[in-house]
């Protein structure tokens, strides 16, 4: 596991490559150092630009056709291909972000744009743990940070070790540990409160907390072998878990009672003065999510809603409007979504509007700035974009080549799939195949790799499919049976399962 000065190092040197100096590892150093940061990664032809504020991902590009917002929305049936393209064009002409248009259109609520959003750019994250090597360079010049998401990157850490990470990785983390004792660290990266705990990982905290060997904790937790191993990895990689010689039982830091002040709620500042006096009513929890998803984008004048010619008590009136409307005495703290908090940054957001506008010099500067962006975006406008790397297609390619018996073709276009979509299980199930009938996966690997596919979807039809054929090969026609009635409910009217019952006499 790395320590702090290889982390700190990661950071000073600012550039390398991923099989030196893995994903998770560059998350974990960004961190646990808080710092913000741009981490750019490169593998092949896929490349990913990640934003980090204070140690925390909030944004992330990446040149995969799935991955951007609209394809994402059509995938989880959230919106029609129609309504996506008919959006997409209207931000183009308008130069409106797609949330705002999609929202404005009441194609999908502020509130489940938000959730989709924060789901999309988890998944963006999470596909580069798959990524064994390319490059990665880190800039700390950060661009202004609009995005209203964040990540947990002890979270992140954890799901993608336990979804994405080869098997390898975390087997051979753990090779010729069988008999040490699991510790919990004295003072870890990160407390355990800031990872929600499955079962199986709370049963591995606990197994460190009595200094249990890894081998005892095999032979009677019932964890699925690999499934233990990445728990442990993961653990281990966030300085939680550590393995020992003897057994070593110390009460970790974060376990200790510390007393912390209850935080107080940011005072809010003074209002200005306004001759008419009105009570607007308070904005409603679609209309908070709404704001909240967009204020960082917007400068002063957006923010209120006035023109460049306003004067002062244009300025005011508007304040006071929307302040009184976002208050956040006006949100039960219990409310969803953190409802609240997020009604008092909206709210902040107004307050430091005003105080821009209201003040000649700043006011006059800002004007200045939003001439030189719309010139920049303009030409920017004629700028032709990259063009994007979309895995169904290739997926589509592969079967086509398969189908015409051109394997490694095949493999080519499964594999890049599988690059750009590691928590596609179909694409998985499709790489491992391939490679087996190439005769460069063995059988019994083929099978682990078949197992992972069905690890990441549990519902990849063909993994269930190939993992009979390989098995009836074997002469394990018990499993194989089992599997293919498997692959048969979900794969109604397809013939390969027919023709693998008949050749396999199953």
């Amino acid at each position: 596991m790395p320590a702090p000065e290889r982390l700190a190092a990661i950071l000073r040197d600012r550039s390398g490559q991923l099989n030196d100096t893995p994903y998770p590892v560059l998350l974990l150093a960004l961190a646990q150092s808080e710092k913000s940061a741009v981490l750019e990664i490169r593998r092949n032809q896929l490349e990913k630009r990640i934003i980090f504020d204070a140690g925390s991902p909030v944004d992330c590009w990446s040149n995969i056709a799935t991955e951007t917002l609209l394809r994402f929305l059509v995938a989880q049936n959230k919106i029609t291909e129609a309504d996506s393209q008919t959006a997409l064009n209207l931000s183009t002409a308008q130069g409106i972000p797609l949330g705002e248009v999609l929202t404005e259109r009441k194609l999908i609520s502020p509130t489940e744009l938000y959730r989709m959003l924060q789901q999309n750019l988890g998944r963006k994250l999470l596909e580069p743990f798959s990524w064994t090597s390319g490059t990665y360079d880190i800039s700390y010049d950060v661009p202004p940070i609009n995005s209203a998401l964040r990540v947990r990157t002890p979270q992140l850490l954890v799901t993608g070790i336990m979804k994405v990470e080869a098997q390898e990785t975390c087997d051979e983390a753990l090779a010729g540990a069988e008999k040490k004792h699991l510790s919990l660290a004295a003072q870890p990266f990160f407390a355990l409160d800031e990872i929600r705990l499955t079962k199986d990982q709370q049963t591995i905290v606990d197994a460190a907390r009595k200094a249990e060997t890894l081998d005892d904790v095999r032979n009677k937790s019932g964890i699925d072998a690999d499934d233990l191993n990445r728990i442990v990895y993961a653990l281990m990689l966030l300085g939680i878990v550590s393995l020992t010689d003897e057994p070593f039982i110390e009460v970790p830091t974060f376990f200790e009672d510390i007393d912390i002040p209850a935080a107080q709620p940011a005072a809010a500042p003074p209002q200005p003065a306004v001759a008419a006096a009105f009570a607007p009513a308070g904005a409603n929890a679609e209309e908070v999510m709404a704001a909240y998803l967009s204020f960082r984008r917007k400068d002063p004048f957006e923010l209120l809603g006035v023109e460049e010619t306003d004067g002062p008590l244009v300025f005011n009136r508007k304040f006071v409007e929307q302040s009184d409307r976002f208050h956040p005495s006006r949100f039960d703290e219990k409310a969803a979504d953190g409802l609240r908090d997020k009604a008092q940054e909206v709210f902040l957001a107004y307050a430091r509007a005003y105080a821009e506008l209201a003040h000649p010099d700043r006011r006059a500067a800002l004007i200045k700035r939003r001439e030189k962006l719309r010139e920049e975006a303009a030409a920017a406008a004629q700028r032709t974009t990259a063009a994007l790397i979309d895995p169904e297609a290739l997926y589509a390619t592969g079967r086509n080549m398969m189908a015409a018996g051109r394997l490694r073709e095949a493999l080519s276009s499964f594999e890049m799939a599988m690059e750009c979509e590691a928590q596609n299980g179909t694409y998985a199930a499709e790489v491992a195949w391939v490679r087996y009938q190439l005769d460069v996966t063995p059988p019994l690997a083929a099978l682990k790799l078949l197992k992972n596919a069905l690890r990441i979807d549990p519902n990849a039809a063909v993994a269930y499919l190939y993992t009979a054929c390989i098995q009836a090969v074997l002469g394990q026609k018990m499993e194989a049976s089992a599997y293919l009635d498997r692959a048969g409910k979900l794969l109604k009217g397809d013939p390969r399962v027919a023709e693998a019952k008949k050749k396999y006499r199953l």
